[in-house]
């Protein structure tokens, strides 16, 4: 399809795609960028984590990405950084037409949305929040963490996520909380990242929040002492290696996560004779899901891992990973891949 843009010499739109960890985000911007036009789609991926995984996850339709890790870009930028980070989209010869910002599992969209409506830069403009909410897990992640109703209502566009996966309870329950929360947001369910790349690109959030605005609405600045900060609580811990892991006991590793990491996500490198390629996991509460791809061209095969969460124990967790190091990685037999594999889910990262 035909990316919507702005006319000539006009302001950029900028839209950001929010959600709590593992809510979908990155398999709904892979989807958008399949369905065409992504030359001219701008992607700035923001990772809580050291390592920037996502950009590693996203699949390669576009050369036009950015990447923002080690924290959230709510709080890594200022209203003029916001442009500068930017500028590489929107130099004069510039054939981006819509920039997407898909932000950290835990970052702020109020104050992503501030840094937009307050930037100085007059070549870009915000273009509305896309917010996904997970129904399988969200009952459980609001309880713990109220502060995301707010998210909620700061939406112009709730995307109910996991329809393949939920049961009618829980999806009956997710519409409800997003219409009891944000009646004006538009909202849709999706399965498999499946979203209509013509609700993300709706123009009209950009008049509403100019209207807020000149309303007085929207006050500036980043403010932390009236607003529980959701990052605040999390950590991250990174893990990284060139060696291959030991199938068998990564799984082991899987079956028995600490209950305050909710979120494991990264690459895997076996190094089995016959399966070198890329192994890709997603955990996310209760839920894992493994699957596999070849190598990019260029790219050597290696183990990049983020795990977050409330109150990890760094040490303990980077010795149960080192622990999954494999120094002779041909003598593992196929079969012991059989304990990954039972972990296959169909979820949506």
């Amino acid at each position: 399809m035909v990316v919507p843009g702005p006319a000539r010499n006009q302001p950029i739109p900028v839209i950001i795609l929010a959600g709590f960890l593992g809510s979908g985000k990155t398999t709904i911007l892979n989807h958008i960028l399949r369905s065409g036009g992504s030359d001219s789609i701008g992607v700035v991926v923001n990772d809580f984590g050291d390592i920037a995984i996502d950009p590693l996850l996203i699949q390669s339709q576009t050369s036009t990405q950015m990447q923002l890790s080690n924290g959230c870009i709510c709080c890594q930028l200022g209203d003029e950084d916001i442009g500068k980070l930017l500028a590489d989209f929107i130099h004069t010869n510039s054939h981006i037409r819509t920039i997407i910002i898909e932000a950290s599992g835990i970052a702020e969209p109020l104050t992503l949305k501030k840094l937009l409506l307050y930037s100085p830069h007059k070549h870009i403009r915000f273009a509305g929040i896309a917010y996904t909410v997970d129904p399988v897990n969200s009952t459980a992640t609001i309880r713990q963490h109220p502060v995301l109703l707010e998210h909620i209502a700061q939406a112009d566009l709730l995307v109910i996520t996991k329809a393949d996966q939920a049961s009618k309870a829980q999806l009956s329950h997710a519409q409800e909380l997003c219409r009891q929360h944000n009646p004006q947001a538009t909202i849709t369910t999706i399965a498999h990242g499946q979203l209509e790349p013509g609700l993300l690109y709706d123009q009209a959030p950009a008049a509403r929040a100019q209207t807020q605005l000149r309303l007085g609405m929207i006050p500036s600045g980043h403010d932390h002492s009236q607003h529980q900060h959701l990052h605040d609580a999390f950590t991250s811990v990174s893990f990284t290696t060139s060696q291959p892991l030991d199938p068998t006991r990564f799984a082991a590793f899987l079956k028995d996560l600490p209950p305050q990491l909710y979120r494991l996500k990264g690459i895997i490198y076996y190094g089995m004779k016959g399966y070198e390629q890329k192994f890709i996991v997603h955990h996310v509460g209760h839920y894992t899901h493994v699957t596999s791809e070849e190598w990019p061209r260029g790219e050597m095969p290696h183990t990049s891992l983020v795990a977050i969460g409330t109150q990890l124990n760094r040490s303990e967790i980077l010795a149960a990973l080192h622990d999954c190091i494999d120094t002779a990685p041909d003598t593992i037999p196929p079969h012991s891949l059989v304990d990954i594999m039972r972990l296959h889910r169909n979820i949506d990262a």
